[in-house]
C-alpha cells in the first residue's frame, strides 16, 4: 500500500470514528454517521460497496487503483471499509499481536483455533466474516493503517497460483505476531 493509500485510509477513518474536535483540528469533515451504519450492516464485500462509507473511501484513492482492470482489487477495498468500521481506537497494535495478548487469565484475546480460521480463510466472503469478529474480539483497538495493509496483503495473495516464500506469506506474519504476543516476548 502507497503512502497516499495509507493517508486516505486514516483519514477516512479517522472521519468516521474521531470526536468533533479532533477531526476540525485535523482539518477533516465528519462523516454522516450514516456511512458507519450502513458499512457495519453489510454481511459481503458486494454489500459494502453499495454504500456511501465505501464510496468516500474508495473516490479518494488514486486514478491508478480506481482504474485497475481487476475485481479483486475493488472487492479488496470493499472489504477494508467493512472491517475498518469495527476498529473503534487507533492504537499501535497490529491485529496479530492484539489477538495474542492474554486475556483474563492465561488465554489469549482469541482462541488460537478462531484465529488459525482466519488464517486459513478460503474466500473473501469467509475472511470478511472471521476478520470481524476477530477485531470485534480484540474490541476494535489495532492500527486501522496496518489492519488495511493485512487485508491488502491477503487480496494480493488470495488467488495466486504461485505461493509467496513462507516468510512473506500474511498468515504466517500473523502467525509470527500471534505466538510471540501470546507467549509476552516483544519483537
Amino acid at each position: 500500500m502507497d503512502d497516499h493509500s495509507k493517508k486516505v485510509v486514516l483519514r477516512w477513518w479517522q472521519s468516521m470514528m474521531s470526536p468533533p474536535a479532533q477531526l476540525s483540528s485535523l482539518h477533516i469533515q465528519p462523516a454522516p454517521t450514516s456511512y458507519k451504519a450502513q458499512l457495519k450492516r453489510c454481511e459481503s464485500a458486494d454489500d459494502a460497496m453499495l454504500t456511501d462509507g465505501f464510496r468516500a473511501l474508495w473516490l479518494n484513492l488514486s486514478d491508478e487503483i480506481i482504474n485497475q482492470d481487476n475485481s479483486r482489487n475493488i472487492e479488496c477495498w470493499a472489504t477494508i471499509a467493512a472491517v475498518l468500521v469495527h476498529v473503534k481506537s487507533e492504537s499501535k497494535n497490529k491485529l496479530a499481536v492484539a489477538a495474542g495478548k492474554k486475556g483474563e487469565g492465561d488465554k489469549s484475546v482469541v482462541s488460537e483455533l478462531r484465529f488459525s480460521q482466519l488464517q486459513n480463510a478460503k474466500t473473501p466472503e469467509d475472511f470478511l466474516r472471521r476478520l470481524r469478529r476477530v477485531v470485534q474480539q480484540v474490541k476494535g483497538d489495532v492500527s486501522a493503517v496496518d489492519l488495511a495493509i493485512d487485508i491488502q496483503k491477503w487480496f494480493s495473495e488470495y488467488g495466486q497460483l504461485r505461493p509467496r516464500k513462507a516468510d512473506k506469506r500474511i498468515s504466517v506474519q500473523w502467525a509470527m505476531d500471534y505466538y510471540r504476543a501470546a507467549s509476552g516476548k516483544r519483537k
